[in-house]
């Protein structure tokens, strides 16, 4: 069957939602919202009313960043549904992110004591419906601690990362290793799907692959260096694989003295251009994950011509969505907290 024919229902698919996207302009223009009542009553005519009308009121910008996710897993289900089989096996990976984030909801709720109402309400089901994983998901809610989260997580992909983040939680207390670790074997799924991709596919994913998964690396590292993490624990905390970070490279930034050293090793590398020196650590870390997230979108947007009957093509539109959904959380927490319009339009992905 002919790659024409094999994405002939996926592009169908990608049209209609590409159709659905916002223009800049209307972003810019949704800036301008007294409140958040405005900013839901703006969005009527789009994609993402049918989730909002469901939201509570008062409404908060939480609340709506939840419709707006809820409505990405919607999409992203859509696209990968009507994709060719070999493309599904790797578009999966979007659906399985959100798992990894349920994961991680469910250890810090479970922590806070909060209920099972609560917990269940702030996880994505139908996530897990995909993934055909919903019951152990429940079971795990019903987890009255984080011990009882990872037995009933046992008989999955993240039992490692979960053994391990229990070991570091039971000696320091907190929660934050499970986040690292859960990630990490997320990253290591996205390298061997990417691997598993038919030759002529490659090349059309790569982009997304190699910069989503090498970010990780190089931000954790640093994120690292900050708190001042072991070198044993870092190695650990990182994916095996990458694509333009060589092992001898990880390995310097994950011994470095320091946070300014193992800065160093990252503006020799393939990524220089995605950090800044003359600011502070915290700053230089949260300016470099922008400066990755607005590199594969803008990577999508140029896409959407040249790519047609091969992966780049649902890879370009689910990009673009997610993007899409950065903006809109953004602009909601911007307009609930007052922000003057072109401040929040500084922080959008344009």
């Amino acid at each position: 069957m002919s790659q024409t024919t094999l994405y002939s229902q996926v592009l169908a698919k990608i049209g209609v939602e590409r159709g659905r996207l916002l223009s800049e302009v209307r972003l810019k223009t949704l800036t301008e919202s007294k409140d958040l009542s405005e900013l839901a009553a703006q969005l009527r005519d789009t994609s993402y009313q049918e989730q909002i009308v469901k939201v509570s009121l008062p409404l908060t910008s939480r609340k709506l960043e939840r419709a707006f996710r809820e409505n990405l897993i919607s999409t992203y289900l859509k696209i990968i549904k009507n994709s060719p089989k070999n493309a599904s096996k790797y578009l999966w990976l979007y659906v399985l992110r959100f798992e990894v984030e349920n994961i991680k909801t469910l250890i810090k709720a479970t922590n806070a004591k909060l209920s099972l109402e609560q917990k269940m309400g702030r996880i994505y089901l139908p996530a897990e419906d995909y993934l055909e994983n919903r019951s152990v998901m429940e079971e795990t809610a019903k987890a009255p601690d984080i011990k009882q989260i990872v037995k009933a997580l046992k008989k999955t992909d993240y039992t490692l990362a979960l053994n391990m983040g229990f070991q570091s939680y039971e000696e320091d207390g907190t929660t934050a290793c499970f986040d690292v670790l859960l990630d990490k074997t997320f990253y290591e799924k996205l390298y061997d799907s990417y691997e598993s991709l038919p030759e002529k596919e490659k090349p059309h994913a790569h982009f997304y692959a190699s910069t989503e998964n090498d970010s990780f690396t190089l931000l954790t590292l640093l994120r690292g260096k900050t708190l001042n993490y072991d070198p044993n624990w870092l190695r650990l905390a990182v994916p095996s694989n990458n694509f333009y970070l060589d092992k001898e490279t990880v390995e310097a930034m994950v011994t470095a003295t320091d946070f300014e050293s193992a800065l160093r090793i990252a503006f020799d590398s393939h990524y220089a251009g995605f950090f800044a020196k003359s600011q502070s650590p915290p700053e230089i870390i949260v300016n470099a994950e922008k400066a990755f997230k607005k590199a594969v979108f803008q990577h999508a947007k140029a896409s959407i011509i040249p790519e047609h009957f091969n992966i780049g093509a649902p890879l370009a539109l689910m990009t673009q969505k997610e993007a899409e959904v950065y903006n809109l959380t953004a602009l909601s927490s911007g307009v609930e907290a007052a922000i003057k319009p072109e401040d929040i339009q500084r922080q959008l992905l344009l």
